[in-house]
Protein backbone atom coordinates (compact mmCIF):
# COMPACT_ATOMS: atom_id res chain seq x y z
CA UNK A 1 0.00 0.00 0.00
CA UNK A 2 1.59 3.33 -1.07
CA UNK A 3 2.03 6.38 1.17
CA UNK A 4 -0.88 8.31 -0.33
CA UNK A 5 -3.29 5.48 0.41
CA UNK A 6 -1.90 5.13 3.95
CA UNK A 7 -2.41 8.86 4.53
CA UNK A 8 -5.98 8.67 3.23
CA UNK A 9 -6.86 5.76 5.53
CA UNK A 10 -5.22 7.52 8.49
CA UNK A 11 -7.09 10.80 7.88
CA UNK A 12 -10.42 9.02 7.54
CA UNK A 13 -9.76 7.07 10.74
CA UNK A 14 -9.01 10.31 12.61
CA UNK A 15 -12.20 11.85 11.20
CA UNK A 16 -14.27 8.86 12.28
CA UNK A 17 -12.85 8.97 15.82
CA UNK A 18 -13.41 12.72 16.05
CA UNK A 19 -17.01 12.44 14.90
CA UNK A 20 -17.58 9.60 17.37
CA UNK A 21 -16.31 11.67 20.30
CA UNK A 22 -18.39 14.65 19.23
CA UNK A 23 -21.46 12.47 18.82
CA UNK A 24 -21.35 11.45 22.49
CA UNK A 25 -22.60 14.93 23.33
CA UNK A 26 -25.67 14.69 21.09
CA UNK A 27 -29.14 13.85 22.32
CA UNK A 28 -30.16 10.23 21.67
CA UNK A 29 -33.62 8.78 21.56
CA UNK A 30 -35.14 5.64 20.06
CA UNK A 31 -33.73 3.61 17.19
CA UNK A 32 -34.25 0.13 15.80
CA UNK A 33 -31.85 -2.68 16.61
CA UNK A 34 -31.62 -5.62 14.19
CA UNK A 35 -30.30 -9.04 15.17
CA UNK A 36 -29.44 -10.10 11.63
CA UNK A 37 -27.33 -7.07 10.77
CA UNK A 38 -24.48 -9.62 10.59
CA UNK A 39 -25.98 -10.87 7.34
CA UNK A 40 -26.08 -7.37 5.84
CA UNK A 41 -23.71 -4.92 7.54
CA UNK A 42 -24.58 -2.18 5.02
CA UNK A 43 -27.78 -1.46 6.99
CA UNK A 44 -25.55 -0.01 9.72
CA UNK A 45 -22.24 0.76 8.00
CA UNK A 46 -21.99 2.52 4.62
CA UNK A 47 -18.43 1.19 4.24
CA UNK A 48 -19.93 -2.31 3.95
CA UNK A 49 -21.90 -1.39 0.82
CA UNK A 50 -20.78 -3.75 -1.94
CA UNK A 51 -18.56 -5.87 0.32
CA UNK A 52 -19.71 -9.00 -1.50
CA UNK A 53 -18.33 -7.42 -4.71
CA UNK A 54 -21.56 -7.98 -6.62
CA UNK A 55 -25.12 -6.64 -6.94
CA UNK A 56 -27.62 -7.49 -4.22
CA UNK A 57 -31.08 -6.80 -2.82
CA UNK A 58 -31.93 -7.42 0.85
CA UNK A 59 -35.47 -7.41 2.33
CA UNK A 60 -35.77 -7.51 6.10
CA UNK A 61 -38.63 -7.48 8.60
CA UNK A 62 -38.67 -7.46 12.43
CA UNK A 63 -41.55 -7.90 14.88
CA UNK A 64 -40.37 -7.05 18.38
CA UNK A 65 -42.12 -8.22 21.55
CA UNK A 66 -44.82 -10.08 19.65
CA UNK A 67 -48.29 -9.67 21.14
CA UNK A 68 -47.59 -6.40 22.95
CA UNK A 69 -49.70 -3.39 21.86
CA UNK A 70 -47.58 -0.67 20.29
CA UNK A 71 -44.51 -2.90 20.08
CA UNK A 72 -41.82 -1.97 17.52
CA UNK A 73 -42.21 -3.07 13.89
CA UNK A 74 -39.33 -2.57 11.46
CA UNK A 75 -38.90 -3.09 7.72
CA UNK A 76 -35.80 -2.36 5.67
CA UNK A 77 -34.88 -2.65 2.00
CA UNK A 78 -31.30 -2.31 0.79
CA UNK A 79 -29.75 -2.41 -2.66
CA UNK A 80 -26.05 -2.27 -3.44
CA UNK A 81 -23.76 -2.84 -6.39
CA UNK A 82 -20.01 -2.94 -6.85
CA UNK A 83 -18.44 -1.05 -9.79
CA UNK A 84 -15.29 -3.00 -10.58
CA UNK A 85 -13.73 -0.43 -12.93
CA UNK A 86 -13.60 2.30 -10.24
CA UNK A 87 -13.24 0.16 -7.08
CA UNK A 88 -16.41 1.72 -5.71
CA UNK A 89 -19.80 0.58 -4.48
CA UNK A 90 -23.14 2.35 -4.44
CA UNK A 91 -26.20 1.58 -2.36
CA UNK A 92 -29.69 2.63 -1.36
CA UNK A 93 -31.30 2.05 2.04
CA UNK A 94 -35.00 2.45 2.88
CA UNK A 95 -36.37 1.79 6.35
CA UNK A 96 -39.67 2.09 8.19
CA UNK A 97 -39.82 1.83 11.97
CA UNK A 98 -43.02 1.97 14.01
CA UNK A 99 -43.33 2.07 17.79
CA UNK A 100 -46.50 3.11 19.56
CA UNK A 101 -47.80 6.33 18.01
CA UNK A 102 -44.52 7.11 16.25
CA UNK A 103 -43.59 6.09 12.72
CA UNK A 104 -40.21 6.85 11.17
CA UNK A 105 -39.01 6.66 7.58
CA UNK A 106 -35.46 6.91 6.29
CA UNK A 107 -34.12 7.01 2.73
CA UNK A 108 -30.36 7.13 2.13
CA UNK A 109 -27.83 6.92 -0.68
CA UNK A 110 -24.52 5.26 0.18
CA UNK A 111 -21.06 5.27 -1.34
CA UNK A 112 -17.99 3.19 -0.47
CA UNK A 113 -14.50 3.33 -1.92
CA UNK A 114 -12.35 0.18 -1.75
CA UNK A 115 -8.58 0.39 -1.23
CA UNK A 116 -6.62 -2.85 -1.72
CA UNK A 117 -4.03 -3.51 0.96
CA UNK A 118 -2.83 -6.90 -0.31
CA UNK A 119 -4.08 -9.41 -2.86
CA UNK A 120 -6.49 -10.75 -0.23
CA UNK A 121 -7.50 -7.75 1.85
CA UNK A 122 -9.11 -4.33 1.43
CA UNK A 123 -10.13 -1.29 3.42
CA UNK A 124 -13.32 0.51 2.44
CA UNK A 125 -14.36 4.03 3.42
CA UNK A 126 -18.07 4.78 3.38
CA UNK A 127 -20.46 7.71 3.50
CA UNK A 128 -24.24 7.85 3.30
CA UNK A 129 -26.61 10.80 3.18
CA UNK A 130 -30.36 10.91 3.25
CA UNK A 131 -33.58 12.20 4.70
CA UNK A 132 -35.27 11.20 7.93
CA UNK A 133 -38.98 11.64 8.66
CA UNK A 134 -40.77 10.95 11.93
CA UNK A 135 -44.47 11.52 12.51
CA UNK A 136 -47.07 10.87 15.15
CA UNK A 137 -50.79 10.43 14.76
CA UNK A 138 -53.17 9.70 17.61
CA UNK A 139 -56.24 7.55 17.19
CA UNK A 140 -59.61 9.27 17.06
CA UNK A 141 -60.93 10.15 20.51
CA UNK A 142 -57.63 9.65 22.31
CA UNK A 143 -57.06 12.10 25.14
CA UNK A 144 -54.56 14.86 24.47
CA UNK A 145 -53.96 15.42 28.17
CA UNK A 146 -50.67 13.75 28.99
CA UNK A 147 -47.34 14.47 30.64
CA UNK A 148 -45.61 12.81 27.70
CA UNK A 149 -44.24 15.58 25.42
CA UNK A 150 -44.80 13.34 22.41
CA UNK A 151 -48.56 13.38 23.10
CA UNK A 152 -48.78 17.12 23.67
CA UNK A 153 -49.58 17.82 20.01
CA UNK A 154 -52.39 16.42 17.87
CA UNK A 155 -50.48 15.55 14.73
CA UNK A 156 -46.81 16.22 14.14
CA UNK A 157 -44.34 15.37 11.38
CA UNK A 158 -40.74 16.48 11.08
CA UNK A 159 -38.00 16.04 8.48
CA UNK A 160 -34.24 16.30 8.81
CA UNK A 161 -31.11 15.42 6.83
CA UNK A 162 -28.80 12.85 8.31
CA UNK A 163 -25.43 11.34 7.52
CA UNK A 164 -23.46 8.19 8.32
CA UNK A 165 -19.71 7.49 8.22
CA UNK A 166 -17.97 4.14 8.28
CA UNK A 167 -14.79 2.16 7.71
CA UNK A 168 -14.33 -1.58 7.18
CA UNK A 169 -11.37 -3.90 6.78
CA UNK A 170 -11.97 -7.20 4.99
CA UNK A 171 -9.34 -9.91 4.75
CA UNK A 172 -8.56 -12.91 6.98
CA UNK A 173 -11.02 -11.26 9.36
CA UNK A 174 -13.60 -8.48 9.11
CA UNK A 175 -13.33 -5.36 11.28
CA UNK A 176 -15.60 -2.34 10.95
CA UNK A 177 -16.94 0.76 12.66
CA UNK A 178 -19.66 3.25 11.84
CA UNK A 179 -21.32 6.37 13.24
CA UNK A 180 -24.97 6.83 12.23
CA UNK A 181 -27.69 9.46 12.52
CA UNK A 182 -25.59 12.59 12.32
CA UNK A 183 -27.96 15.39 11.37
CA UNK A 184 -29.28 18.83 12.18
CA UNK A 185 -32.59 18.10 13.85
CA UNK A 186 -33.16 21.42 15.63
CA UNK A 187 -36.17 21.93 17.88
CA UNK A 188 -38.70 19.20 17.31
CA UNK A 189 -41.91 18.17 18.98
CA UNK A 190 -40.87 14.56 18.37
CA UNK A 191 -37.81 12.59 19.52
CA UNK A 192 -34.78 12.90 17.24
CA UNK A 193 -33.11 9.79 15.77
CA UNK A 194 -30.72 8.16 18.17
CA UNK A 195 -27.00 8.41 17.75
CA UNK A 196 -25.76 4.95 16.82
CA UNK A 197 -22.13 3.83 16.99
CA UNK A 198 -21.36 0.27 15.97
CA UNK A 199 -18.04 -1.62 15.95
CA UNK A 200 -17.70 -5.28 14.99
CA UNK A 201 -15.18 -8.05 14.44
CA UNK A 202 -15.66 -11.46 12.83
CA UNK A 203 -13.62 -14.17 11.14
CA UNK A 204 -14.65 -17.25 9.23
CA UNK A 205 -12.63 -20.45 8.89
CA UNK A 206 -13.17 -24.13 8.19
CA UNK A 207 -13.38 -26.74 10.93
CA UNK A 208 -14.05 -29.63 8.50
CA UNK A 209 -14.20 -29.91 4.71
CA UNK A 210 -17.90 -29.03 4.71
CA UNK A 211 -18.40 -27.03 7.93
CA UNK A 212 -17.09 -23.59 8.73
CA UNK A 213 -17.53 -21.34 11.75
CA UNK A 214 -17.70 -17.56 12.04
CA UNK A 215 -17.22 -16.19 15.58
CA UNK A 216 -18.31 -12.57 15.88
CA UNK A 217 -18.38 -9.85 18.53
CA UNK A 218 -19.71 -6.30 18.44
CA UNK A 219 -20.29 -3.24 20.57
CA UNK A 220 -23.10 -0.77 19.98
CA UNK A 221 -23.66 2.60 21.60
CA UNK A 222 -27.21 3.90 21.27
CA UNK A 223 -29.70 5.67 23.51
CA UNK A 224 -26.70 6.73 25.63
CA UNK A 225 -26.11 3.08 26.53
CA UNK A 226 -23.31 0.78 25.39
CA UNK A 227 -24.17 -2.83 24.66
CA UNK A 228 -21.98 -5.73 23.64
CA UNK A 229 -22.84 -9.02 22.00
CA UNK A 230 -21.05 -12.14 20.90
CA UNK A 231 -21.80 -15.40 19.17
CA UNK A 232 -20.99 -17.77 16.34
CA UNK A 233 -22.52 -18.88 13.07
CA UNK A 234 -21.97 -22.39 11.69
CA UNK A 235 -22.13 -22.77 7.91
CA UNK A 236 -22.78 -26.15 6.32
CA UNK A 237 -21.39 -26.28 2.79
CA UNK A 238 -22.23 -28.50 -0.14
CA UNK A 239 -18.56 -28.97 -0.98
CA UNK A 240 -15.39 -27.32 0.25
CA UNK A 241 -13.76 -25.24 -2.46
CA UNK A 242 -10.29 -23.74 -2.17
CA UNK A 243 -11.40 -20.28 -3.24
CA UNK A 244 -15.09 -19.87 -2.37
CA UNK A 245 -17.67 -20.82 0.22
CA UNK A 246 -20.58 -22.84 -1.18
CA UNK A 247 -23.06 -22.71 1.68
CA UNK A 248 -26.11 -24.91 1.99
CA UNK A 249 -27.51 -23.59 5.28
CA UNK A 250 -26.36 -22.01 8.56
CA UNK A 251 -27.20 -22.11 12.27
CA UNK A 252 -25.96 -19.97 15.10
CA UNK A 253 -26.53 -18.16 18.34
CA UNK A 254 -25.92 -14.71 19.81
CA UNK A 255 -25.95 -13.34 23.34
CA UNK A 256 -26.38 -9.67 24.18
CA UNK A 257 -24.79 -8.84 27.49
CA UNK A 258 -27.77 -6.83 28.74
CA UNK A 259 -29.71 -10.10 29.00
CA UNK A 260 -30.96 -11.32 25.63
CA UNK A 261 -30.11 -14.31 23.47
CA UNK A 262 -30.94 -15.09 19.86
CA UNK A 263 -31.05 -18.13 17.61
CA UNK A 264 -30.30 -17.63 13.91
CA UNK A 265 -30.88 -19.96 10.98
CA UNK A 266 -30.97 -19.71 7.22
CA UNK A 267 -30.79 -21.54 3.93
CA UNK A 268 -29.54 -20.83 0.43
CA UNK A 269 -32.64 -21.48 -1.64
CA UNK A 270 -30.63 -21.15 -4.84
CA UNK A 271 -27.11 -19.98 -5.65
CA UNK A 272 -28.45 -16.41 -5.76
CA UNK A 273 -31.24 -16.40 -3.17
CA UNK A 274 -31.14 -16.96 0.58
CA UNK A 275 -33.69 -16.91 3.38
CA UNK A 276 -32.92 -16.27 7.05
CA UNK A 277 -34.78 -16.21 10.37
CA UNK A 278 -33.91 -15.28 13.95
CA UNK A 279 -35.67 -15.50 17.30
CA UNK A 280 -34.76 -13.26 20.26
CA UNK A 281 -35.78 -13.85 23.85
CA UNK A 282 -34.99 -11.70 26.85
CA UNK A 283 -33.90 -12.96 30.24
CA UNK A 284 -34.62 -11.40 33.62
CA UNK A 285 -36.77 -8.26 33.40
CA UNK A 286 -36.84 -8.43 29.59
CA UNK A 287 -38.75 -11.73 29.74
CA UNK A 288 -41.72 -9.98 31.39
CA UNK A 289 -42.24 -7.65 28.40
CA UNK A 290 -43.27 -10.39 25.98
CA UNK A 291 -43.07 -14.16 26.35
CA UNK A 292 -43.47 -14.51 22.57
CA UNK A 293 -40.07 -12.95 21.92
CA UNK A 294 -38.90 -11.08 18.84
CA UNK A 295 -38.91 -12.46 15.31
CA UNK A 296 -36.91 -11.43 12.24
CA UNK A 297 -36.92 -12.70 8.69
CA UNK A 298 -34.96 -11.71 5.61
CA UNK A 299 -34.86 -12.60 1.94
CA UNK A 300 -31.95 -11.61 -0.28
CA UNK A 301 -30.76 -11.92 -3.84
CA UNK A 302 -27.08 -11.65 -4.70
CA UNK A 303 -26.09 -12.02 -8.32
CA UNK A 304 -22.77 -13.68 -9.18
CA UNK A 305 -22.09 -13.90 -5.45
CA UNK A 306 -18.46 -14.45 -4.44
CA UNK A 307 -17.18 -15.04 -0.91
CA UNK A 308 -13.49 -14.79 -1.69
CA UNK A 309 -11.29 -16.82 0.61
CA UNK A 310 -7.87 -17.43 -0.91
CA UNK A 311 -8.19 -15.95 -4.37
CA UNK A 312 -7.19 -12.41 -5.29
CA UNK A 313 -10.04 -10.13 -4.24
CA UNK A 314 -11.86 -8.12 -6.96
CA UNK A 315 -10.78 -4.72 -5.57
CA UNK A 316 -7.12 -5.67 -5.95
CA UNK A 317 -7.68 -7.00 -9.46
CA UNK A 318 -9.27 -3.71 -10.59
CA UNK A 319 -6.45 -1.75 -8.90
CA UNK A 320 -3.83 -3.75 -10.83
CA UNK A 321 -5.69 -3.19 -14.12
CA UNK A 322 -5.72 0.58 -13.61
CA UNK A 323 -1.96 0.61 -12.90
CA UNK A 324 -1.15 -1.07 -16.22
Amino acid sequence: MDMKVQALVYKFGVLLISVTLLAHTLKAQSDYDLTQRWMNESMYNPAAVGNSFTTGVFLHGRVQWLGLDGAPLTQTVTFDTYADNISSAFGVVFSRDEIGYLTSYTAKLSYAYYIPLTTKSTVSLGLSAGLFNRNRKLEEGMSEQSNDPVLAYKRVSNYAPEFDFGIEYKGPFKLGASVRHLGIYGDSKLPSPSLNIWTYLSSRFNITQTISIEPCVSYMYRNKIGRGEGGSLFYFMKTENRNTYNDRFWLGGMYRFHGQFAILAGVNITSKMRLGYSFDYGTGDLSTISRSGTHEIFLSWQFNRIFYKEETCPAYKSYERRRK
